[in-house]
């Protein structure tokens, strides 16, 4: 009879705690750029998206940690103004772009508030493992067509960063919230080395804004 005490009260108890784990996914959208020395100087934001699973385990009423398994694309622009034989711009231009993508683990932990209304604030540590790198380099009317060179084998393969990001989240029946958050993110490490730009340093940085949904298990 204890036993059989023992067995229900386990699983009745199941439920309860799997109210604390929460799996589902996210995406959206990115504007990257990079911190740099000794390279190109006055760059513009790459417009991207990113995409993928997120897991958040709620450790207690206030606090939380998890992780994301997510694509992601960073990089930056660069404009070559035209000028003329005395140095005056003539007015056009062209923009390369250096495109980087990534899979990227964001490890999180944060502070949590309300239940069925939410607001949260979240800070971590974020791995990335390039998957691409291209430089792309506008057609020139009358001169060249446009180009793609891959860099993928020239870049640092593993940067490593932090994020802080704030967010809120609704719930919308007993195991479904949906959530919509903007994170900051910033490299530590540079993705330059022996083989590219040497002497540089090129460091990511960027905005996301998000939105996902959860389930509780």
């Amino acid at each position: 009879m204890r036993k059989i005490i023992t067995l229900l009260t386990i699983v009745f108890s199941i439920p309860v705690f799997g109210q604390n784990h929460f799996v589902g996914l996210k995406g959206g959208m990115n504007s990257t750029n990079a911190n740099t020395s000794n390279f190109i100087s006055s760059n513009d934001n790459r417009t991207g998206y990113h995409g993928g699973l997120t897991y958040e385990y709620r450790l207690s009423n206030h606090f939380s940690g998890g992780i994301d398994f997510l694509y992601i694309q960073k990089g930056f622009t660069n404009d070559l103004i035209f000028t003329d034989e005395l140095g005056i711009p003539t007015g056009e231009k062209t923009t390369d772009k250096f495109n980087y993508d990534y899979l990227s683990f964001p490890i999180k932990g944060g502070f949590f508030i309300g239940d069925r209304i939410s607001g949260f604030v979240n800070l971590g540590l974020v791995p990335y493992i390039l998957i691409s790198a291209k430089l792309i380099m506008p057609a020139i009317e009358g001169f060249t067509n446009e180009k793609t060179i891959d860099m993928t084998d020239k870049v640092t393969k593993f940067d490593f960063g932090g994020l802080i990001e704030i967010g809120g989240s609704y719930k919308l029946y007993d195991r479904f919230l949906i959530f919509s958050s903007i994170g900051y993110q910033q490299s530590f490490t540079t993705i330059t080395n022996s083989d590219y730009f040497a002497d540089s340093k090129i460091k990511h940085n960027g905005i996301t804004l998000s939105i996902g949904i959860k389930y509780s298990l």
